[in-house]
């Protein structure tokens, strides 16, 4: 009995993770990506989150949830869960040079979509398997006037990463659940700037960095549910050693460098609450282990180095959720974020970061039994704030001019105990 037991659970664990990758391959697009948080952090991979600030993100709504906290993936029905996510980001970034050379505005800003895909299979009640594909980290900024006063700094940077991360959920008891998840992730950097000063033209000499690597990590969190209509979720996304590879390319010649730009942990609680059948309240707090980005050195490039000094990053976020009928609900939210970057010294021309408020609506339209649908809108007001980049080769004072409109759609499924297209038929008995 036993082993005929596991040979059931076997099997269906089989066909169970090949339609999650299925139903992941047909949800999943490319992965483009800005910095949106705090530093070069993507907050964006939840339209669900995105409509109420991200105000209860970790305690279990949907699926995105395992972004921030894996025992996330434990609310999923019987069955196959997939959802897709996609935030299209319309930034407003402004930079004007006050020294050594001024030339009045210049807009970094460049329109990104961040698509972030999860799923989920409900093996029996106790346990459950899926997992998140996100871009957690980017950036792409690039100067519109590329003969600016600070093409020394830098002409375009783009960060990108792709993470993948498998989870596993456990039911302790109907109150408790708790999830872990390994992190696979690439880092893929590219940064350009000029060699020569302005007024001259930054084309005459340019410099291109260009470094990738692959880093592992882990995810852990609980959901637990102290009383009816109460849900708390504590989630972890650890750090990820990136250690860059690859070259600076100058007139006539490539060196081969390197460099170490670790990626900070995350912790995440947050809480929903029901105020009565159709209104809870949401709230987050978030820490980012940011003070990790002090100084990159860039081995092999003669002296080069990235100088940050950032300290951390924190994000505080309440809002409302209410069900106008059973087939939707609506939502808001208001958030503040501390920045890492606090001092003019810290205010890198490319990650012109300051502290900022999120103000945020959205909606949850429930179009059939298995399937519904999420849009978003947030706005965001960044502070402005001084740059004043005096330790390095190739010193700029100016001022960063910022905000950023967001707007966020979804789709969600419930494929049911047999799967998508009937994978899973004759295997869930």
């Amino acid at each position: 009995m036993g082993i005929f037991s596991m040979r059931q659970n076997s099997k269906k664990l089989a066909f169970g993770a090949s339609a999650l990758l299925l139903a992941g391959a047909v949800t999943s697009t490319a992965l483009s990506t800005t910095a949106l948080s705090g530093g070069f952090a993507v907050r964006e991979q939840s339209t669900s989150g995105l409509g109420a600030a991200f105000a209860g993100n970790a305690a279990g709504y949907d699926l995105s949830t395992i972004f921030w906290n894996p025992a996330g993936v434990a609310i999923a029905g019987p069955g196959v869960t997939t959802e897709s996510h996609a935030a299209l980001i319309i930034p407003d970034s402004e930079l004007t040079s006050l020294a050594p050379f001024a030339d009045g505005a210049n807009d970094i800003g460049k329109i990104a979509l961040v698509p972030g895909s999860y799923a989920a299979y409900r093996i029996n009640d106790k346990w459950t398997i899926g997992y998140g594909f996100n871009a957690p980290f980017g950036l792409g900024t690039e100067a519109d006037d590329k003969n600016w006063g600070g093409q020394l700094e830098f002409l375009k940077s783009e960060l990108t990463t792709y993470n993948f991360n498998p989870v596993v959920g456990y039911q302790v008891s109907p109150t408790l659940s708790i999830g872990l998840g390994l992190q696979v992730q690439y880092t893929d950097l590219r940064l350009s700037q000029s060699l020569v000063p302005p007024p001259t033209p930054s084309n005459t000499a340019t410099g291109v960095l260009k470094g990738d690597d692959w880093s592992f990590g882990y995810t852990a969190g609980l959901l637990w549910q102290p009383a009816e209509g109460t849900s708390i979720g504590i989630g972890y996304r650890s750090m990820l050693e990136v250690e860059l590879e690859g070259g600076l390319s100058l007139p006539g010649n490539t060196l081969p460098i390197s460099g170490d730009l670790d990626q900070p942990e995350i912790a995440t609680v947050s809480l929903r609450q029901s105020i009565n059948d159709r209104t809870r309240f949401l709230a987050t707090f978030e820490w980012t282990n940011w003070s990790r980005l002090d100084r990159v050195p860039i081995v092999g490039s003669g002296g080069l180095e990235i100088i940050a000094n950032w300290d951390d990053g924190y994000f505080l976020s309440g809002g409302l959720e209410y069900d106008y009928s059973d087939k939707l609900t609506v939502r808001g939210g208001v958030a503040y974020e501390w920045s890492p970057v606090q001092e003019a010294e810290q205010r890198l021309a490319y990650v012109p970061d300051s502290d900022r408020v999120w103000l945020s609506v959205g909606a949850t339209y429930k179009w059939n039994e298995q399937t519904s649908i999420d849009l978003a809108y947030t706005h965001i007001f960044v502070e402005d704030g001084d740059i004043n980049l005096q330790d390095g080769a190739s010193p700029y004072v100016g001022e960063a001019e910022s905000s950023v409109d967001i707007i966020g759609v979804s789709m969600k499924t419930k494929w049911g105990a047999d799967g998508p297209f009937g994978l899973l038929s004759g295997f869930n008995n």
